[in-house]
């Protein structure tokens, strides 16, 4: 036995730095966790692995589809359970008064439920561009549209944003 990778081995790799990257965005503008959306990445590339059916046509359609269900799961299945928060231990951080965190806390919570009123498109314009930093033709790509269509959906997503926060009563002070 090698210790050379196997095809297998090279094939998922070669499909992991291709998309894992777009699927966490994507997964999370569906939850808006960061660990639960990585935690849907590393499921659908489990069931990947071991997935032993037909041959996939468009690996990336079918690692969505199976994060999306793997989502959907787990939002059933904690929707009854407790939420915990670290708030208590970031308090024990110096650096910041226990206020600055509570309100830190509030603002993130606010703009995660006005996300969550969002359409889908507009929630994924905004996390590719806000949380993983991509350029219009990065998103343009992705999107499959043009980078001046790009623009236009961000400019209406963040006008949409904005009005939601301050129907919540945040402004933009």
């Amino acid at each position: 036995m090698t210790d050379e990778p196997s095809i297998e081995t090279d094939y998922l790799d070669a499909i992991y730095r291709e998309n894992s990257r777009e699927l966490w965005a994507i997964f999370y503008s569906q939850c808006s966790d960061p660990e639960r959306a990585y935690d849907a990445v590393q499921e659908a590339f489990l069931k990947l692995h071991s997935y032993t059916g037909e041959p996939i046509r468009d690996p990336r359609a079918w690692l969505l589809r199976v994060g999306q269900n793997w989502l959907r799961d787990v939002a059933r299945r904690k929707s009854s359970s407790c939420k915990l928060t670290s708030t208590l231990d970031e308090m024990s951080n110096e650096r910041f008064a226990p206020e600055q965190l509570m309100a830190s806390d509030e603002n993130r919570g606010a703009v995660r439920g006005a996300l969550q009123q969002m359409l889908e498109d507009d929630r994924k314009v905004l996390v590719m561009k806000y949380a993983l930093d991509w350029s219009s033709a990065q998103m343009a790509k992705v999107m499959d549209c043009t980078a001046a269509a790009v623009d236009m959906r961000l400019s209406r997503a963040r006008r949409r944003l904005a009005e939601l926060l301050e129907e919540q009563g945040y402004s933009n002070d």
